[in-house]
């Protein structure tokens, strides 16, 4: 627990980082550490890591989070929390992870193999959850009104092509998710049809560009 000036410091710490950039300080700012080392360097370790400091928060995808935790952790970082990444199941699978813990890079058909769970839309239903079928469309038609008056169109519209391009049907209806490969396939039939994520990081070749099937850059 902390002291109360300890915590009052900490506080103190933050408003004048918030003062000073007119952005509020990223949270693991105050929770990496490393014996004989400062805010300051805890600061530039962020930034070499892929933060943008000062600056807003930069989505990442799953493995790319993992990265950036691994990235800290090779610079001999450690979390005051106690945090594992790779604890956690939804960032186990990612290919940062499976790396590390085999001690050598993914083979292509290991990360062809990997499920992918960004997509919603391909995410099994269980009924104790109350999700809802309208809650896993994940597609709208590229250029679409972004006003919620035209979401059950815009979702009824995309529903149909979703179907057509090989998401489960119903949606829910499968009790598990796709491989990457599988899911990359099936997403590029949506994008050759016109739509586009409604979150650009639902995308399988967001996240993993070297799956195949993916365009090569």
């Amino acid at each position: 627990m902390f002291r109360k000036s300890t915590a009052m410091t900490l506080s103190l710490l933050m408003t004048s980082v918030f003062l000073l950039t007119g952005c509020p300080p990223p949270p693991d700012l105050t929770q990496w550490q490393r014996p004989d080392t400062d805010i300051d360097g805890v600061r530039d370790a962020m930034r070499q890591c892929g933060e943008q400091i000062p600056g807003p928060d930069i989505p990442k995808t799953d493995n790319e989070s993992v990265l950036y935790y691994q990235c800290m952790e090779n610079q001999g970082f450690t979390r005051k929390d106690g945090f594992k990444i790779c604890s956690i199941p939804v960032y186990r699978d990612t290919p940062a992870c499976i790396s590390r813990d085999q001690g050598y890079p993914l083979s292509q058909r290991q990360l062809d193999a990997l499920p992918f769970v960004a997509d919603r839309g391909f995410h099994p239903i269980k009924p104790e959850f109350g999700v809802s079928q309208s809650s896993l469309v994940s597609w709208r038609k590229a250029g679409a009104s972004l006003h919620y008056s035209h979401e059950i169109e815009n979702d009824k519209q995309a529903l149909a092509v979703m179907y057509q391009c090989g998401y489960p049907q119903p949606l829910g209806s499968v009790p598990y998710v796709p491989t990457l490969r599988k899911a990359a396939y099936v997403q590029q039939c949506m994008l050759d049809k016109g739509f586009e994520p409604k979150n650009k990081l639902n995308l399988v070749c967001r996240n993993y560009p070297h799956v195949t099937g993916c365009p090569k850059t």
